[in-house]
């Protein structure tokens, strides 16, 4: 009876369900009949498939009433439906338009043809032009709308990413972060096969209050059916320093200037008390001596291959980079191991596995600002040896009186990180339209630093030298479980989609320690002879999902994409810890329609409208929303506990309601356009709230405000030359961003944060400070302007009567992307990649220290730029006023007078590659030979006047770490 039951059973599931799943075989060739190797097969509306062999060929489980979606690089698309067919041959055309390449959404796969949602692939090709460290660089330029902003060209270093815009005041900004299929997992540069960014609702919406700012997918290199094909690739390179249109006076310049200053204010004996004679002047160029030639290596061995049932990848790599400025670097050691096995034709099984280990170090001591600030006339060496100022016996005129040089003997900091990242994927087809899928993550990570400062250096002398170290550890554990059916019916339906639940838990602990007192040249916590500092923490966080999606689709013409998430976070209060979530997307695929499909014209024409809800919950405490007390404390000496934090049960999430239209075309089979417009405003934001000292605390964390961006995305892609030997492509993208405050809390208007602080109606990152109105041509004095209450405008030379205001511009680009250029002829390909940015206004508030006009005279002075001039007499007109020993009237002080347009063009990365003739390398027994010669960061052409305008979205630029222009030599051998 029971077998009767499940015989039954199974024979239902079949005949209402659909069909059985049986073995499909088949080869794929190109139009001139040669097979194609590693071309993509994928289940439409799943994620189940495979890739063909070195022959063409593939075998995949399917059903009759499947369609298989095949794709292959440079390669038009196609779709087969299964029917009764066991075997098929296909052939594919060259590709005139990339609208059938696979897209991967993290939990789903797509099309570009069937695309509903905002999203852009960029591939390994185009994200490894550059030589770079971290996903941020490389996707710098190459996806419409995303903003990514670079700080420091410390190879330690990441970049700002933004997608769409910064749309939280305190929260985090940053997009979310999926490898292979679900949150988290180690993004090492080395194993990437592509990235597609999600930016609106219907492309993000899956991912719900983790996706506000936008979803960064990151799919690693895997295996092919086939024989074993190796990749060994050896890149070698130099760096040096470019500092763009900065300069700084020379010793003899600065002398001449100082000396007249003397000469017309001061008495003339004080002059030799005050500077070096000429013949005395080191003319010492700091950058010179703080920066070098530096070397960058990156080496990688992968293996890839397998059977029917079995695929595997395998890498390892070593990437190194010395930092232009001395004493910093960066090692990286990665390894990566990717196994599919199909267990029977319903089972399925991924484990991938991902190991990085990265050691940097800074030993620069101080050699950064150093090199910005440090007098011409200090000569860092004394008898062949770097001098020590505070101990030496010649006069040191610099204001620190301070030799990092001598410093860096005695003063190191290294840094290691170990991280760690397992996934589990299993696959079961319960019916022959629904699979169940787990997904299973754990990933760890461990920190660990050092400083010490020893006794013989200037810097820990009180102390008799000093060690600090620092650990930290943590990781994530994730599971997501889903069930994803898929069905078609008679007459061009279909439908798929997936629900599931997911939890994440998260834990972090760190430990620091600081002890003085220690023998020359030791390095043990242990051997310190008192401690100093400790301390120490332990958070962790989780996070429950249910999540839900189903699709419809008519005739590829009329699709449809609805999505449902229900988050709950334990850092929200107790009455709100769960929000809603959800999107819907409609898309037209018009020339699909009969009127349109024979249009030779007009070969691609889809509309896209969505809607939907995201959520942030990203950059706030652990605990923000419960009432918290610190037990450090002492009295009489018995340990106490205060109040330190106020209990809001009611905190919850930041939520963006995202509205996206879309238009994607492609005209000849030659042009292919994509825009994108959207409008984002994001409520119920994540803010401390300062509250009034008599309070007994210092804020609470509360849902207040709102930020609306909106904006466009262009990208324009075109094969110029396509039929002929000589070929060019283009490829254009650009993102323009708009945004605004519209809500605070209570019936503030303005709420304070430095020079850029939160204003109703006004943009993030608005400057709000003194107007500078010039020198006074009389008096060489400066001038800022002062509102009256009634609204008259005056100037005044005292600056604190000037009147502190917004500006009237910001820090946002207007306008930021990228622009390649890709000619390739017979086995040679020239690729020029492009960045660009206009409308950004920055502040180089380093100019208020080497552009102070004699406030501090004791650092050198910034060379003035062309159409700069310095007062010198009454009736000049000048752009700087009179240099004055010990400043003139706090001209040096913030003020819009160092506010600079940020625009710039930037050639980032130009390489030249050959691939040497089959015929050629075939004798060797290779399989192929690449030569390449690339330079990054060639050049830049900017108005701004420190060394780059490259930054983050604050717009404000420090004593910044240059970026070093790069020449690297590559060589890679295929067996």
């Amino acid at each position: 009876m029971k077998q009767l039951s499940v015989s039954l059973l199974l024979w239902l599931s079949i005949t209402v369900c659909g069909y059985a799943q049986s073995s499909l075989r088949g080869t794929i060739r190109d139009d001139a009949g040669q097979p194609l190797p590693g071309a993509t097969i994928i289940v439409r509306g799943t994620t189940q498939g495979t890739t063909t062999d070195d022959k063409g060929a593939f075998t995949v489980r399917t059903t009759p009433a499947d369609v298989l979606e095949i794709s292959s690089i440079g390669y038009q698309g196609t779709a087969v439906t299964v029917g009764n067919r066991t075997t098929v041959e296909i052939t594919l055309k060259k590709a005139d338009t990339m609208l059938d390449e696979v897209v991967v959404m993290g939990y789903t796969t797509t099309n570009q043809r069937n695309l509903t949602g905002s999203a852009q692939v960029v591939t390994a090709k185009e994200l490894k032009d550059v030589t770079a460290n971290s996903v941020g660089q490389m996707l710098q330029g190459k996806a419409a709308g995303v903003f990514v902003g670079n700080s420091s060209g410390d190879p330690r270093s990441t970049p700002k990413v933004l997608v769409r815009g910064v749309g939280t005041l305190t929260a985090s900004s940053n997009p979310l972060y999926v490898v292979d299929g679900v949150i988290g997992g180690i993004p090492n540069p080395s194993d990437i096969e592509s990235i597609t960014v999600l930016k609106d609702a219907s492309a993000t919406a899956l991912y719900g209050a983790r996706a506000s700012n936008g979803v960064i997918v990151i799919t690693t290199r895997r295996g092919a059916s086939g024989k074993t094909r190796l990749t060994a690739r050896l890149n070698q390179g130099v760096g040096t320093l470019s500092l763009g249109n900065f300069g700084l006076l020379d010793g003899p310049q600065l002398y001449d200037l100082q000396k007249r200053v003397f000469q017309r204010d001061r008495p003339t004996g004080v002059l030799n008390d005050y500077l070096p004679t000429p013949e005395a002047n080191a003319n010492t160029n700091w950058f010179d001596q703080a920066f070098r030639t530096a070397s960058n290596t990156l080496a990688e061995l992968s293996a890839s291959g397998g059977s029917d049932k079995t695929k595997f990848f395998m890498s390892g790599n070593y990437y190194k980079e010395q930092g232009i400025l001395q004493g910093t670097g960066l090692d990286r050691f990665g390894a990566r191991l990717n196994f599919s096995h199909n267990i029977s034709d319903k089972f399925r099984v991924n484990v991938n596995g991902a190991g990085l280990s990265t050691r940097g170090y800074d030993n620069s001591n101080g050699g950064l600002y150093a090199a910005y600030t440090y007098l011409p006339y200090d000569d860092p060496y004394y008898n062949g040896q770097p001098y020590n100022p505070v101990t030496g016996a010649k006069k040191w005129y610099g204001r620190d009186n301070a030799n990092f040089i001598y410093n860096r003997q005695f003063n190191t900091f290294k840094e290691n990180t170990l991280s760690g990242d397992l996934l589990f994927k299993a696959e079961y087809d319960v019916l022959p339209w629904l699979t169940l899928t787990t997904t299973n993550r754990a990933q760890t990570s461990y920190y660990g630093s050092q400083s010490s400062q020893d006794m013989r250096g200037p810097s820990a002398l009180d102390v008799q030298g000093r060690l600090s170290r620092t650990n930290t550890r943590d990781y994530t554990l994730l599971t997501s479980n889903l069930l994803r059916f898929r069905h078609s019916f008679n007459g061009g339906h279909t439908l798929d989609g997936l629900a599931g639940y997911e939890y994440q838990t998260y834990y972090y602990e760190s430990l620091a320690a600081t002890g003085k007192g220690i023998f020359s040249g030791l390095s043990i916590l242990d051997a310190t002879s008192q401690p100093e500092t400790i301390g120490g923490t332990k958070t962790d966080n989780a996070f429950s999902s249910y999540l839900f999606q189903a699709n419809y689709g008519y005739q590829d013409k009329y699709l449809v994409t609805t999505s449902f998430r229900r988050d709950g976070s334990s850092k929200f209060g107790r009455d709100k810890k769960y929000g809603n979530f959800y999107a819907v997307g409609l898309t037209w695929n018009a020339s699909n329609e009969a009127f349109l499909r024979s249009n030779p014209l007009l070969t691609n024409l889809k509309f896209r409208l969505s809607y939907g809800t995201t959520g942030n919950a990203d950059g706030i405490n652990d605990y923000a929303s419960q009432g918290l007390y610190n037990l450090t404390g002492q009295y009489a000496g018995i340990p106490s506990a205060y109040p330190t934090r106020i209990e809001n049960p009611n905190l919850s999430w930041e939520v963006s309601n995202n509205t996206n239209f879309g238009i994607d075309a492609s005209l000849w089979n030659r042009l292919s356009l994509t825009v994108d417009l959207y409008n984002r405003l994001t409520n119920n934001l994540l803010f401390n709230r300062p509250l009034q000292a008599t309070s007994g605390y210092t804020f609470i964390t509360e849902n207040v405000g709102a930020v609306r961006n909106k904006g466009l995305e262009v990208v324009l892609s075109a094969d110029i030359l396509q039929k002929t030997a000589l070929k060019w492509r283009m490829d254009i993208n650009a993102g323009m961003n708009r945004n605004e405050v519209t809500a605070l809390y209570g019936d503030r208007v303005l709420v304070a944060n430095g020079q850029r602080p939160y204003a109703l109606n006004q943009p993030l990152n608005s400057w709000y400070m003194r107007r500078w109105m010039g020198v006074d041509p009389q008096t060489g004095g400066p001038l800022w302007e002062k509102v009256g209450t009634d609204g008259t405008s005056t100037t005044t030379n005292n600056y604190n009567d000037a009147t502190i205001q917004f500006i009237g511009n910001n820090a946002n680009p207007k306008l930021f992307g990228g622009f390649r250029q890709v000619l390739s002829w017979k086995g040679l390909e020239l690729n020029a990649f492009f960045t660009y940015s206009t409308g950004s206004i920055l502040y180089n508030g380093d100019r208020n220290l080497f552009d102070n006009d004699g406030a501090y005279d004791r650092y050198n002075l910034m060379a003035l730029q062309d159409g700069w001039s310095r007062w010198e007499q009454p009736g000049d007109i000048a752009t700087h006023p009179k240099y004055v020993i010990g400043g003139n009237n706090n001209a040096q002080r913030p003020s819009s007078r160092f506010l600079e347009n940020g625009n710039y063009l930037r050639l980032r990365n130009i390489s030249l590659t050959y691939d040497l003739p089959t015929a050629l390398v075939s004798k060797a027994k290779l399989d192929g030979v690449r030569l390449s010669v690339s330079a990054d960061n060639v050049f830049t052409i900017t108005k701004f006047s420190g060394i780059d305008p490259d930054v983050t979205e604050t717009g404000e630029v420090g004593t910044k770490y240059p970026f070093s222009r790069k020449l690297v030599f590559g060589l890679q051998f295929n067996f």
